[in-house]
């Protein structure tokens, strides 16, 4: 496998000192060997420049590039500038992977533009152990664009189109169309990216096996911290799925109910940000962009979408058709209340 193709593995760095040396590791022990480590130190202050420095003095593989802080898309950004390899794949640094993922991914890229394959998602419980939920992709072959599309919205919701890490790209794709982190969006980066790539694929190879295990901190949610624009970055997204669906003649049946009713969840995450503990707006201006969400025009074509949900969907969709500000307003300070008092001291805001 040593004399196959070149894959650089693109880690962006940043104050991750506690998890990098089991992230570095984990990819230095692959099967696949033929790999460069490129990793991204973004202006750590915890050491970890150091320690990929010191990776760097052990094996020939890892390249160390250090920039001031300017986040993980110019640092995934700095890390394609680099790359030599024919392949290139994405780790984040409190993650780790199977020892036999990047030879799996490049064994199933023959014929195709990109592979993507199932994940573990860990949650660090409170006596230190580590609980996982596994996540496989079905279904698992080679498939045109157009066949890969047909699942897209049984994919979306379970974070397989997401993210940049259970996934294997041809740098010849990216480089040909100019691809890059929009570095304008500090949150879905990832998936505008993916879009635009996948657009440009043939074929896409899916690998039912979790083979990335995700560390889940809750620190990317978006519930894990205050967003001012959150809403706005949402409809931004969504939006930009819903054309890319409609571009390649697959927004309709069953794709098009999946994702709206994913719409119409992630519709009550931008409601509840204004409830979190950290936003500094009072009564009033919560009332204010409560009003501004519930007047959307994409939030009512959504409202039957609602009706099929949960029982939180469904009556915050009645809510949204009355119009009732001041009910829901009322609702969900009455949910921050009860989940304040319910979650352990120092426990961190989660939805």
């Amino acid at each position: 496998m040593s004399a196959g193709k070149l894959v650089s593995i693109i880690v962006p760095v940043y104050n991750a000192a506690h998890y990098l040396p089991l992230c570095i590791e984990s990819i230095l022990a692959q099967s696949y060997q033929n790999v460069e480590l490129i990793l991204v130190n973004d202006g750590s202050s915890d050491g970890s420049g150091e320690l990929c420095e010191v990776y760097a003095k052990k094996d020939h593989r890892v390249r160390v590039i250090h920039q001031r802080n300017a986040g993980p898309s110019v640092a995934r950004n700095c890390g394609i500038a680099a790359a030599t390899g024919d392949y290139l794949q994405f780790v984040d640094s409190d993650d780790t992977i199977d020892p036999d993922m990047t030879e799996r991914l490049v064994q199933a890229m023959d014929g195709s533009q990109l592979v993507i394959c199932g994940y573990y998602k860990l949650q660090v419980q409170d006596d230190g152990m580590r609980q996982a939920k596994r996540f496989c992709i079905v279904p698992a072959r080679e498939l045109t664009k157009a066949e890969f599309l047909k699942h897209f919205g049984e994919l979306y919701p379970h974070n397989f189109i997401h993210y940049t890490w259970n996934k294997l790209y041809k740098a010849s794709v990216i480089q040909q169309a100019g691809l890059t982190f929009d570095t304008a969006v500090d949150w879905g980066e990832d998936l505008l990216f993916n879009l635009a790539y996948i657009e440009r694929c043939d074929q896409i190879h899916t690998v039912e096996d979790a083979l990335y295990y995700y560390l889940d901190s809750n620190a990317g949610s978006i519930t894990s911290s205050y967003r001012p624009n959150l809403f706005h970055t949402m409809k931004m997204l969504q939006g930009s799925v819903r054309e890319f669906l409609k571009r390649n003649d697959a927004y309709s049946g069953k794709n098009k109910e999946l994702f709206e009713q994913f719409c119409a969840a992630r519709i009550l995450a931008g409601f509840w940000n204004l409830f979190h503990p950290a936003s500094p707006l009072d009564a009033e201006r919560k009332k204010k962009q409560i009003a501004e969400i519930m007047r959307d025009e994409r939030v009512h074509r959504n409202l039957d979408y609602f009706r099929t949900g949960n029982f939180d969907e469904r009556l915050v969709g009645v809510m949204i058709e009355w119009q009732s500000v001041d009910l829901l307003y009322t609702y969900y300070s009455l949910k921050g209340l009860w989940k304040k008092r319910r979650e352990p001291k120092g426990q961190k805001w989660i939805s």
